[in-house]
């Protein structure tokens, strides 16, 4: 089976772009070829034609930095000619992911705070001491073969979802795919799942969240919590690029476990309780339930601390600063304060909301 093939542009020509090559060649699940930029017209006319044998882009952020190029122009300039050109017949051009790379200086200093860019790329990735190339391989394999999909033929909402079901959860969410006069193109299909359902918390959840809202430690619980997984399994998300990003469906989950408590709420139990009515209807003797982050009381779970990765009852967390405004049915991330306070926040982008900054330091206060 052939590999899916990226094509790389970027403007320096040194060790560093040669390290991202091998780092996903190595891994042996996408292939990469390698370009320097051109002039924007012979750019975006050298593209137009050649994309056609790709199955993806990758932009280098700053592609103007290489004085001996006559290039004037960064990453989101191309990526928005292209979306552009997409949408428009007489360009005959298809719908393919494009990835954007850069150091974290660059992406952090321009790209952050331009949100008009962000709705320009699948995904990004930053030129690093320790890049996870499997993961990135991953994706990237994943983007490709989603946009391939997309592209073969007209696809639907439950399609894309894989679900005929899409009346159980809030109707804004797919509303816009309802309406007759919206045309529809791959990349709308790709940037609402990537951008609106994979990248926060609402219809669908990630691992960790899924842990936390069933009240159990994934660490303390061994083979049992792979076990309650693969129990799990039918409430997957098995719909579009899910073999680059695992989820879940969060009103599958609900309705799963009313079923199995008798009629139970999670939300309207503790850690202890979740997990009793788990190890007593699947039989895992061993499953354990997580406790509060130190500083926290509550076991009533329902977020995770984005800097520990811990469950945490949202009433004691304090809201993670997004640059992107909440769509209605997404749900904010949040930071226990052992993470703000205490142990301090390692990772790179992660703060709080400045509206929790009064109710941080009220409770700083409280501890001295």
């Amino acid at each position: 089976m052939s590999k899916f093939k990226y094509l790389y542009i970027d403007d320096e020509n040194d060790q560093s772009v040669t390290a991202i090559r091998d780092g996903f060649v190595d891994e042996g699940v996408i292939d990469i070829d390698v370009e320097q930029p051109m002039n924007f017209k012979e750019q975006i006319k050298d593209l137009s034609t050649k994309l056609e044998h790709y199955d993806g882009l990758i932009l280098d952020f700053r592609l103007n930095q290489n004085m001996q190029l006559d290039v004037a122009y960064n990453a989101p300039s191309i990526a928005q000619e292209l979306r552009m050109a997409v949408s428009e017949p007489e360009m005959n051009l298809k719908s393919l992911p494009i990835i954007l790379c850069s150091t974290d200086e660059r992406m952090r200093a321009t790209y952050d705070a331009d949100k008009t860019s962000h709705d320009l790329f699948d995904y990004k990735f930053l030129k690093g001491d320790e890049p996870d190339w499997e993961r990135f391989s991953k994706k990237l394999n994943s983007l490709a073969n989603g946009y391939k999909w997309l592209n073969e033929k007209s696809r639907t909402i439950e399609d894309v979802l894989e679900r005929e079901d899409i009346y159980n959860f809030d109707p804004r969410i797919t509303e816009k795919f309802k309406d007759p006069d919206n045309k529809v193109i791959a990349y709308d299909y790709a940037h609402f799942i990537i951008k609106e359902l994979f990248n926060h918390p609402g219809a669908l959840i990630k691992e960790r969240l899924l842990a936390s809202r069933l009240g159990v430690s994934i660490e303390d619980s061994g083979d049992d919590w792979n076990t309650l997984k693969e129990h799990l399994s039918a409430f997957r998300f098995s719909g579009l690029f899910n073999d680059g990003w695992e989820r879940w469906w969060m009103d599958k989950i609900n309705s799963l476990f009313k079923e199995v408590s008798k009629g139970k709420r999670l939300t309207n139990l503790n850690a202890v309780q979740r997990v009793e009515v788990l190890k007593e209807f699947f039989s895992l003797k061993n499953l354990k339930e997580a406790e509060p982050i130190e500083s926290c009381v509550s076991s009533n779970f329902w977020a995770i601390c984005e800097e520990t990765k811990l469950p945490l009852d949202p009433i004691e967390g304090f809201k993670v600063f997004q640059s992107d405004d909440l769509k209605p049915w997404q749900e904010p991330k949040y930071l226990s304060f052992y993470a703000i306070a205490i142990e301090g926040i390692k990772r790179k982008g992660l703060k709080p909301h400045f509206s929790e900054n009064e109710k941080i330091q009220l409770m700083k206060d409280s501890f001295k």
